[in-house]
């Protein structure tokens, strides 16, 4: 079977956040397409349950859970709820993402915190929770980040600080984690149009920017990838190149 191909995803038992909107929902229907089993994990329950509705017909399926990301004591219950409702886990995606956009002077530091707490202290809420059922399973962990890891955007200076310090422990994490098993991965896309762009200031054209489900489509082949190699960073980037 050739790497990337989706029926190495037939039965995979995958933790997907962010899972309501954007690229998380066309990543939680392309995975269940592939037949994974995924427990999609959001705020919004009402948007959870419209997402598993959509799935029933696909070979996989869609399992909703609405939880605080941020809350220590939901992340962990959320471990223990995902290890017996799908029987174990082989995939934990960290795609929840949300920010504050504001100039300087009007970003309060609550504001800062709140976009920092969603984007990097969730991530590591989560993978330090998941990481037992991970290393029980030879799993993986994909972290998606953002361009704004990279390039600044006026108005996004905590977004941009949670993206880029959710790279750096990826990284750490990805060392450490290497012995007990788990392969961790970020993938780094460019422009996505999702809902995100209203809230920064400034004009986008969201024509030119990547689909969300051909973000998906990358992290289906991540997740596909077979375990003799390991992907540190993906960076998908619309077809000419900007942001």
């Amino acid at each position: 079977m050739p790497p990337g191909s989706p029926k190495r995803l037939a039965g995979k038992r995958v933790v997907l956040t962010g899972a309501s909107r954007g690229i998380g929902r066309a990543a939680a229907l392309r995975l269940a397409r592939a037949g994974a089993q995924v427990l999609a994990v959001a705020r919004d329950a009402e948007a959870l349950a419209s997402l598993a509705f959509e799935s029933k017909p696909l070979p996989g399926q869609v399992f909703p859970h609405s939880c605080d990301l941020t809350s220590e004591g939901e992340v962990e219950a959320l471990a223990e709820v995902a290890a017996r409702r799908l029987g174990g886990v082989d995939a934990l995606v960290n795609n929840a993402g949300a920010g504050v956009f504001r100039e300087l002077e009007k970003l309060a530091p609550g504001d800062f915190e709140a976009t920092l707490a969603i984007c990097l202290k969730a991530p590591f809420l989560l993978i330090r929770a998941f990481a037992p059922h991970l290393e029980a399973s030879g799993g993986d962990v994909v972290n998606i980040s953002s361009i704004c890891a990279v390039t600044g955007f006026p108005g996004a200076a905590a977004y941009c600080a949670a993206k880029a310090g959710l790279e750096g422990m990826s990284r750490a994490l990805a060392e450490e984690l290497r012995p007990r098993g788990i392969r961790l991965s970020v993938l780094r896309p460019g422009a996505t149009a999702t809902g995100m762009w209203k809230d920064i200031p400034g004009e986008f054209d969201t024509g030119r920017m990547i689909p969300p489900e051909l973000v998906a489509e990358s992290l289906e082949f991540l997740l596909s990838q077979s375990r003799r190699v390991w992907t540190e960073t993906m960076v998908v980037l619309p077809p000419d190149g900007r942001i």
